[in-house]
């Protein structure tokens, strides 16, 4: 891998979609990646990067991805659009029990960004692991927040932590105590600003929540701004071209209120 390094500018970039290689993404009929690059053009962005799935262990069923394919169809892309900044990476699922067996994976692939995120995590209940949710708010998000901290371990190089604060999304709690806030998991959170400054990683802001800036929250990345952290890169996770670059607007403006304009 040579990724790119963390100072690159990645402004009016989508930078986190997937493409038809990510199986949940070709369930959904994504488009393919030439169509991929004209919305991206259609949609005022001066290039995105392509971070399909990586979930080792799971996706059972699915074909693995033919990088040798993966690759020569993004290069291709690529090359038919110049006008357009490409990058080609992967977003990584994190897990303990299959990182090494991830670093086999990618360690020789030609990556340029790789998003380093946690999708499948141990469960506060250990006789039911399935159920993230089942005793409640503090110790689900506990047990996540446990897991991203590790992941920032990886003995694998990345560029970002992909959409902190994900379990937002589907946990079954009231909307007015669905929050992973910043006060109520402090101690956890600085250990995992301090690991990211430390390793020089980014946070992404994740736009596929709904349309509310929130993964992370405001209060989070005022933490990690005051550790020395560094303004997100936008990625709306979009697995159809509809949603690329989804809620930016909005999104800028929300980082501008933080790191101060561009």
């Amino acid at each position: 891998m040579k990724l790119l390094p963390d100072t690159t500018d990645l402004s009016g970039m989508d930078c986190h979609l997937h493409s038809r290689f990510s199986p949940d993404a070709k369930d959904a009929g994504a488009d393919s990646p030439e169509d991929i690059a004209a919305a991206v053009r259609k949609k005022g962005l001066r290039g995105f990067i392509v971070t399909d799935h990586i979930d080792i262990g799971h996706w059972n069923g699915c074909e693995p991805i033919d990088f040798d394919k993966y690759f020569s169809v993004w290069e291709s892309v690529r090359a038919k659009n110049p006008d357009l900044t490409i990058y080609i990476g992967l977003e990584v699922g994190f897990e303990k029990s299959t990182a090494e067996q991830t670093a086999k994976l990618i360690s020789e692939l030609p990556l340029e960004y790789v998003i380093n995120s946690v999708h499948y995590w141990q469960g506060p209940d250990p006789n039911n692991p399935t159920n993230h949710f089942s005793q409640g708010r503090i110790k689900a998000y506990t047990a996540y927040l446990n897991a991203v901290l590790a992941s920032l371990d990886a003995p694998y190089a990345f560029n970002t932590i992909g959409h902190l604060g994900f379990p937002e999304r589907y946990a079954p709690y009231d909307k007015s105590e669905r929050a992973m806030e910043y006060e109520i998991f402090k101690p956890l959170m600085d250990e995992i600003i301090k690991k990211a400054t430390d390793r020089r990683v980014r946070f992404e802001e994740n736009t596929n929540a709904g349309g509310e800036m929130r993964l992370p929250r405001a209060d989070f990345l005022k933490a990690y701004k005051t550790a020395g952290g560094t303004r997100p890169p936008l990625g709306s996770d979009a697995h159809v071209s509809a949603s690329i670059g989804q809620h930016f607007k909005a999104a800028e403006k929300f980082l501008d209120d933080i790191f101060g304009n561009r």
